[in-house]
Order: structure tokens, then C-alpha cells, then sequence
């Protein structure tokens, strides 16, 4: 089993965070409901714009699955164990970059 995950680096303004996600994020809607995002996001102001950058690993072999929130946890225990966890186990597969405007805090409450 290969598990898929991203490395995660959101900005709004000078604010930016770092985290970890399961599977591949290609929109807002793929990072609402992991905390590190929403608690991110509860201090970024409506209509600000958001980019986001992540890096999409493959940790093991043969059948690609998405990342639980226990198996990130898994895995970001073995990254701050091991600086190289990354490059020495990992397959680095898709970067991706993307934006949207924060939506209005309605729109946000919503999806929660």
C-alpha cells in the first residue's frame, strides 16, 4: 500500500503556515476540514487572497492510497524524527499551486 499525502505551505499576506495533508489538494475545498487549515484561516481576513504550494509524496508501494489523518500523523512523527524522511522514502510525485479569495465568513461557517 502507498500512502498519498502533500506537504502543505499556505500564505495570506505576511502570514504563512506549513502542515500536512492526505492526498493532493487542488482547491480550497481540499484542505477544509484539516485544523492546522481552518485555524489558519479563522485569522485571514474575507476577500484576502490565499495561495497555496504543496509537494504530493508517495510513502510505500503498489496500491496508491489517500492518507488518513492517523497515517499523517504517522508521517509527520518520521519527518520530525528524520530530516531526510522525505527525499530517502519518499517518492515525490506533483507540485501544485493554486489561489482563491478567503470566502466570506457565511461561506466559511458553512462547509465547517
Amino acid at each position: 500500500m502507498a500512502l498519498l499525502f502533500s506537504a502543505v505551505t499556505v500564505t495570506a499576506g505576511n502570514e504563512e503556515i506549513e502542515f500536512t495533508v492526505g492526498g493532493i489538494p487542488r482547491e480550497y475545498d481540499d484542505l477544509v476540514g484539516w485544523t492546522a487549515f481552518d485555524d489558519f484561516m479563522e485569522n485571514v481576513d474575507a476577500e484576502t487572497e490565499v495561495s497555496v504550494h504543496a509537494e504530493s509524496y508517495l510513502y510505500g508501494g503498489e496500491e496508491t492510497v489517500t492518507a488518513t489523518p492517523e497515517e499523517v500523523a504517522y508521517l509527520m512523527m518520521r519527518m520530525e524524527r528524520d530530516e531526510n524522511f522525505l527525499a530517502g522514502h519518499c517518492d515525490n510525485i506533483e507540485a501544485i499551486d493554486f489561489s482563491f479569495l478567503r470566502p466570506p465568513e457565511e461561506y466559511y461557517e458553512m462547509k465547517l
